[in-house]
């Protein structure tokens, strides 16, 4: 083979390879680069940057779960209580503005927190809580709904309702230890959140946050937790 055509094969496997899409960093991969659960990442200040510290959750103000895409952040400290990411959740999902089918919610904490003998909401301290899915490891929901309507989402990890399946019999809303999927009065059938991080792009203080797992990997390597050694060899798959 002339050099030339050496030349150009390479130029053509470059390109190709630049073409390539790059892999997506996922809960796995950070997690078992750096040999710890998400708590080991907040005991180690990872994700101090985004709120989420050992005293502000204990303090009650900041709450965490995450999907296989995404780490999720809700700050009460942020929240105004305006409900704007009710109004764009139930926008974006359902097309129409519904404050009981959005997945995210703030209203019922509004006047009074979430209970009378908290001091929260309009009333006393202007302190919301911000419900929404917790996006479970175990999810009840899915483990009691009578025709399986309820699965993992294989792009984002999410727990989604298939409409098509889903009778709206309302047992996943009575099983969740938060009430958070709801049947729709217009469908009839069961929703809940589905991580599409509407809510967090629409409000306007910062009080929820989805982060993706790739800007964790990157704060990892520069607080030294992941060898850059090993990261070739950890992030292949079988």
């Amino acid at each position: 083979m002339s050099d030339v055509q050496q030349k150009n094969d390479a130029a053509v496997r470059g390109a190709e390879e630049a073409a390539a899409p790059a892999k997506r960093i996922t809960r796995r991969d950070v997690l078992t680069m750096c040999g710890c659960g998400v708590a080991g990442l907040i005991v180690g200040g990872v994700v101090a940057k985004w709120g989420a510290t050992e005293k502000a959750i204990a303090a009650g103000r900041i709450e965490i779960s995450t999907t296989p895409q995404k780490f999720i952040v809700t700050d009460r400290g942020r929240c105004s209580g305006c409900q704007r990411c009710e109004m764009m959740c139930s926008l974006r999902n359902d097309g129409w503005v519904s404050q009981q089918t959005a997945r995210v919610r703030v209203w019922e904490s509004y006047n009074f927190g979430s209970s009378p003998d908290t001091l929260d909401g309009i009333y006393d301290n202007c302190q919301f809580t911000i419900k929404s899915c917790k996006q479970c490891s175990d999810p009840a929901c899915v483990d009691n709904c009578p025709v399986h309507a309820i699965s993992a989402d294989p792009e984002t990890g999410a727990r989604v309702v298939n409409e098509d399946i889903c009778i709206g019999c309302g047992m996943c809303h009575e099983a969740c230890p938060w009430n958070m999927p709801q049947v729709s009065s217009e469908t009839g059938k069961s929703t809940k959140c589905i991580s599409c991080g509407r809510c967090a792009e629409q409000c306007p203080n910062g009080a929820i946050k989805f982060i993706d797992w790739q800007d964790i990997y990157q704060e990892c390597i520069e607080a030294g937790i992941i060898n850059t050694a090993d990261i070739a060899g950890a992030l292949v798959r079988p």
